[in-house]
């Protein structure tokens, strides 16, 4: 009856997580684990003895179970485990449930619980992960650790952490988002003001670039030419100016008689005119 017993509660336990990685660890050593779409499971503890595998054919190897059907399988078997210590590890993640007596005391639980519940005079701790480690006391009367009253505040400490950070970080992103849109409402008045000006300029610059007087530019790039500049690049180099202004002057200098454009085999140079035009009145 007492074993009937056991596995009734583990059967129960383990229907918390049907439909993903479950493995159920019992404090006398029994373990029972359901894998779904899993080739492999490291098998938990050590001395394995009654080692049953329902639903595929297996090859035991190096503590790794190997699967020849990998959708749900059903392990279970017999375990020992140091005194005091219950770990494991696998290669994926899992919802372990240990179930433990009433009468334990915990020095130390990784990872964290994430549910805490008691069942007749046991507990069954729930935790997700790769890996676990629970270190215990059968003495209830241990001061270094901590009992069921200890545990249930420390899931709810955890549970209410989780909430309060929750609602922080939607604090904090609701007070940003003001500050986002201001940020890009001038980055657009930025934008729109810089390209006002560009257009400002060009008007400008054309507008220039139609009458028969020279300007400071024009002189400059007249002046590069003199000193012996030949290309629209020997003149953007010379003068510093942007290539677009260079270009532009160039041309007005040419309309008025101030350079002479040359073309050869695809290649285009400039001349200072001999003799330079009469300035105009």
């Amino acid at each position: 009856m007492r074993y009937l017993g056991l596995l009734m509660l583990l059967t129960l336990a383990s229907l918390l997580t049907y439909g993903q990685q479950s493995v159920v660890i019992y404090y006398n050593g029994t373990v029972v684990a359901h894998l779904n779409n899993v080739s492999t499971f490291h098998v938990i503890g050590d001395n394995i003895t009654d080692l049953r595998v329902i639903g595929s054919k297996f090859n035991l190897t190096g503590g790794y179970l190997f699967f020849y059907n990998t959708s749900r399988v059903t392990v279970i078997y017999v375990a020992s485990f140091p005194k005091g210590v219950i770990q494991g590890t696998e290669p994926y993640n899992v919802t372990f449930n240990v179930i433990v007596p009433g009468t334990y005391t915990f020095a130390y639980i990784y990872p964290p619980p994430t549910s805490l519940e008691t069942r007749g005079n046991l507990y069954n701790l729930t935790l997700q992960g790769s890996s676990l480690e629970v270190l215990y006391s059968t003495s209830s009367q241990s001061s270094s650790g901590f009992g069921k009253e200890d545990l249930i505040i420390l899931v709810v400490v955890l549970v209410t952490d989780a909430v309060v950070g929750f609602f922080l970080y939607e604090y904090f992103r609701s007070r940003r988002r003001p500050v986002t849109e201001q940020v890009n409402q001038n980055q657009q008045m930025s934008q729109a003001q810089a390209s006002q000006t560009v257009e400002e300029d060009e008007k400008e610059e054309e507008a220039e670039l139609t009458t028969q007087e020279l300007n400071d530019r024009d002189i400059m790039v007249l002046e590069s030419f003199k000193r012996g500049a030949r290309t629209l690049s020997d003149a953007v180099r010379d003068t510093g100016l942007p290539k677009s202004t260079v270009y532009r002057r160039i041309k007005k200098l040419v309309k008025l008689g101030y350079l002479v454009e040359r073309r050869e085999g695809g290649k285009i140079w400039y001349e200072v005119s001999q003799p330079p035009p009469d300035k105009p009145t």
